[in-house]
């Protein structure tokens, strides 16, 4: 079933049981009437849903009264003040029995009471005001709490606030959260110190080895040095040696003494062990020495040689940034030089181009005007009769099917050279009682030159006929214009309402073999004339 709520314009129809009158039903919303009002027309609306319409546009025509087929403007159109209040329909529905449409709700009763428990019914939906799902009343607290998706939450890890739907976002980027490395298995590390731990304790890492061996894990580290040490330190001194060509200063001055004090220490060792006990004596020192030697010149060397590296790599990429900065500001100051060139000339153009554009729409306008005059000549009846040769009638017809194009002109005609001026509007595809049944056709006066000097209200007999191009008799419908009629007034407008006849024509008839179209082409004669004793 419908929900119930208070939304803009009529009640769901559900509240009804079926069968209950139309008439308390809005003929905008179709919904049941709520605060109901009388049109000009006779029609009822819902308050909200007239005052929607009208607030649409100046001259805003009954729905209704279009598809009943009513041309009339005099009372289809919708004017503010032309509504009233229908107070006896208000009160024939306030004692029809009525039921709560809310899923759920047991609630019966009259009509009278409806208004007032909708506003309290405990079963009324309601938006959300997190996520907008629709809600039962007496779950909204609940429903808030624990199953609206964008209910606050607040991260365990990090106590960030966000909402439900977004935490596993969340959880991807939060510095807190616990993650596993996969290398050596640890658990629970934070995400911020993830990183920390990668590059500098996980057991399983491979770091490079100073003396360009193949990368080792980092747990393996000391037992690769210690399994070919001379190997590691002549490494490191070959190293040491390439630093020296490329570095200055006195850090690097005082390893190089270290370094050739080591090597004064390992010849003196080895003497001493040529020489037997003596040397012996003597070993324990030699061993201080290259041990505390070797650490601090695999400490340097390490520092020196990160140092130098990042330092060369950095003033390459700044020399060639710098270089490639200074070529494109160039070529962007040439580009911008070349862009105001090219603006000034496209400013010109254009304002060419716009010139000759409304000459030439000057000109398209004096060509069409003249081509109308000179078909009006041709084509125009001053004698009160037209005969109106409609080309193309599958096409016509075609576009009014569509809705494209639903109606068509005739060219203008005249009771006299000096009388009324008069069109025929033609509907292939009916309009009012006669769409899409029959051909529907209208007479309408133009405003003419010599309005001033005639007699108004236009009092006359208008006789339509369309011919049978095959012999048959032609179908001929006429009517007499009312002088109480808008329709019939002296114009104020470039052309009245057109008043005629909108079942002319059986859309049927022009099916098979009749003879109404031939060749494609329709003919319709229209004639005035004076009614008898006017």
């Amino acid at each position: 079933m419908s929900e119930v709520g208070l939304p803009v314009g009529g009640y769901p129809t559900e509240i009804f049981k079926k069968g209950f009158d139309l008439k308390v039903l809005c003929n905008a919303c179709n919904r049941v009437l709520r605060d109901p009002v009388q049109s000009y027309c006779g029609h009822r609306f819902c308050r909200e849903c007239i005052s929607a319409i009208i607030s649409s546009g100046s001259q805003v025509q009954c729905k209704s009264c279009i598809e009943e087929g009513v041309d009339n403007e005099d009372y289809s159109i919708i004017r503010k003040e032309q509504l009233f209040p229908d107070n006896a329909l208000r009160r024939e529905m306030f004692s029809m029995e009525s039921n709560c449409s809310n899923l759920g709700c047991p609630w019966t009763g009259k009509f009278r009471d409806f208004e007032k428990h909708v506003k309290d019914c405990k079963f009324r939906p309601i938006p959300c005001p997190n996520c907008g799902e629709s809600v039962e009343v007496s779950r909204v607290k609940s429903h808030a709490e624990k199953d609206c998706p964008k209910r606050p939450v607040t991260c365990k890890y990090c106590s960030t606030s966000t909402s439900q739907d977004q935490l596993e976002e969340h959880n991807k980027e939060c510095p807190k959260y616990p993650m596993n490395c996969e290398s050596c298995g640890k658990k629970k590390i934070q995400r911020d110190k993830f990183q920390e731990h990668v590059d500098s304790e996980c057991p399983n890492k491979k770091v490079k080895c100073i003396a360009g061996c193949e990368a080792v894990e980092r747990r393996r580290f000391i037992s690769h040095i210690e399994e070919k040490p001379g190997f590691h330190i002549e490494k490191m001194m070959d190293q040491l040696r390439e630093l020296t060509n490329f570095i200055t200063g006195e850090k690097l001055r005082h390893l190089g003494e270290d370094v050739e004090q080591l090597k004064q220490t390992m010849s003196l060792s080895n003497d001493m062990q040529q020489n037997g006990a003596s040397g012996t004596n003597r070993l324990p020192s030699y061993d201080e020495a290259q041990s505390e030697e070797g650490a601090g010149i695999n400490t340097d060397a390490n520092k020196l040689a990160a140092v130098e590296i990042k330092v060369g790599t950095f003033e390459g990429i700044v020399t060639t940034l710098h270089r490639e900065i200074e070529r494109v500001l160039n070529v962007l100051d040439d580009r911008q030089k070349d862009m105001e060139i090219i603006k000034r000339d496209c400013e010109e153009k254009a304002k060419k181009i716009e010139e000759l554009e409304r000459k030439l729409a000057y000109s398209e306008v004096q060509v069409t005007q003249l081509s109308q005059n000179v078909l009006s000549k041709d084509n125009c009846s001053f004698n009160g009769e037209l005969v109106w040769r409609i080309e193309n009638w599958s096409e016509v017809r075609a576009k009014a099917v569509a809705g494209t194009v639903t109606s068509l002109f005739s060219p203008p005609f005249y009771t006299s050279k000096y009388g009324y001026k008069m069109c025929v509007r033609l509907y292939p595809n009916g309009d009012g009682m006669g769409k899409k049944t029959h051909i529907s056709i209208f007479f309408a006066i133009l405003r003419g030159d010599y309005d001033a000097i005639l007699t108004w209200p236009f009092s006359k007999r208008v006789i339509f006929t369309v011919f049978d191009q095959s012999g048959g008799a032609p179908v001929r419908d006429s009517f007499r214009t009312d002088p109480n009629s808008s329709s019939f007034k002296r114009p104020t407008t470039d052309m009245n309402i057109a008043s005629g006849c909108p079942l002319f024509l059986p859309l049927s008839r022009l099916q098979g073999n009749g003879g109404f179209v031939k060749d494609n082409v329709m003919f319709i004669k229209t004639q005035v004339e004076d009614v008898p004793g006017q």
